[in-house]
């Protein structure tokens, strides 16, 4: 037997498995003290012989462990609302999602076992006693007075009005942390509960998997202009993702099963490859992409728009109300993104009227007026031309 064995074997077990069931063990642990507690206290002092001296140091790192555990229960929360929204996590590389949740929590679970190690019916024999006779380890969770299935009475109550201050301060620490380890577990638990059922539904998991392609899309497909064709063959054979969607017949089953199985690293690059597809697939420039993502149905609609431009003109235009319409154009085919939506436009016209330059055409955002008559004019021209035209409108203007 190594070293590493022997230790093993000489000490309770205080490690927490990465398993649902266990979460759930702490929670009735919880449960079972908030009950019961007063009197388990009492039972753990007369059997360890504490004095008001180990009482108060027990005290003391209760509170400190609680006002850590609260901190991080915010924390928590927080996590709580994220976790299941993204469909790629930066935990580990691949990762059980229980062993995440004990990782982010190790200020709650290392108090507890601490306090229930040193609350456990007798001391565990040393190493040397356990490798002679074979003991095998016992678990703190199960031999611990403050949470085991049966435990002896004590002989006087916590509310004895012989109890001495420092022993009820104590115990209305351990109440107070027996409650936030509580919900700490439920919040982990709920988690849980609700990555399952993501899994089970083929909609939910394609949701969020379309969720993260959209926010991905945002920020990745600047960066295409970038990338080489070769880079992306590259990243074809080396992005875990991108390599296990193969074994899948719809994206569906792909998100599925690969739901919180990869992390953020390998599900943007596994993006990018989709991006760089869909660019060579839909033949799109590398400014379209970056502007208006994996929608070449849009960019269709635009690039026909600038193409016809000058019919969609009123028939008392002059050059002076260049800017204005053009800012209108904009509004339409890149409303978020005035500057970028102008370069294009400048980049694409070739009609009979020279353009204005951004400063200009950005101007007049401060007259801007969707509801004004020129402008649902205009934008209803567009409408009408593309109807003409049978160019089926796409409803999502950007991936």
């Amino acid at each position: 037997m190594d070293n590493q064995e022997e230790i093993k074997q000489s000490y309770y077990s205080r490690d927490i498995e990465p398993t649902l069931d266990n979460l759930n063990d702490i929670i009735r642990i919880c449960e079972t003290f908030m009950k019961e507690g007063g009197d388990r206290l009492m039972c753990a002092m007369s059997m360890r012989k504490w004095d008001i001296d180990e009482i108060e140091r027990l005290s003391t790192y209760i509170v400190e462990s609680r006002q850590k555990m609260e901190k991080e229960l915010i924390r928590l929360k927080k996590y709580k609302d994220s976790f299941n929204d993204m469909f790629a996590t930066d935990h580990n590389e691949y990762y059980d999602s229980v062993a995440a949740i004990l990782s982010k929590i190790r200020s709650h679970t290392s108090p507890l076992n601490q306090l229930l190690q040193k609350t456990c019916s007798r001391k565990h024999p040393n190493k040397y006693v356990c490798k002679q006779f074979g003991i095998k380890p016992k678990s703190v969770r199960q031999e611990s007075v403050l949470v085991s299935d049966s435990f002896q009475k004590p002989l006087y109550s916590i509310d004895d009005p012989a109890t001495p201050t420092q022993v009820l301060g104590f115990f209305n620490e351990l109440n107070k942390f027996f409650a936030d380890e509580k919900e700490c577990m439920e919040i982990c638990v709920q988690v849980l509960d609700e990555e399952a059922e993501i899994r089970k539904d083929p909609v939910k998991s394609k949701y969020v998997l379309d969720k993260y392609r959209r926010k991905a899309f945002e920020k990745l497909r600047r960066v295409i202009m970038l990338i080489s064709d070769d880079t992306i063959s590259t990243l074809k054979e080396i992005t875990p993702a991108y390599q296990r969607l193969k074994n899948y017949a719809t994206d569906e089953a792909f998100a599925q099963e690969e739901f919180h199985k990869h992390n953020v690293a390998d599900m943007d690059h596994f993006c990018l490859i989709e991006l760089a597809i869909a660019k060579q697939k839909n033949q799109l420039d590398n400014d379209e992409l970056a502007y208006w993502g994996n929608n070449p149905s849009w960019v269709k609609r635009i690039r026909y728009v600038i193409k016809h431009y000058d019919e969609l003109l009123p028939d008392n235009f002059t050059h002076k109300m260049m800017g204005r319409f053009q800012y209108y154009f904009c509004k339409w085919a890149l409303p978020t993104n005035i500057s970028n939506a102008t370069k294009y436009f400048i980049k694409h016209y070739h009609g009979k009227w020279k353009v204005s330059k951004y400063a200009a055409v950005n101007n007049h955002g401060k007259e801007y007026d969707k509801n004004s008559a020129e402008v649902i004019n205009f934008h209803t021209a567009i409408q009408t031309l593309l109807s003409k035209a049978n160019v089926q409108e796409q409803a999502e203007q950007s991936a």
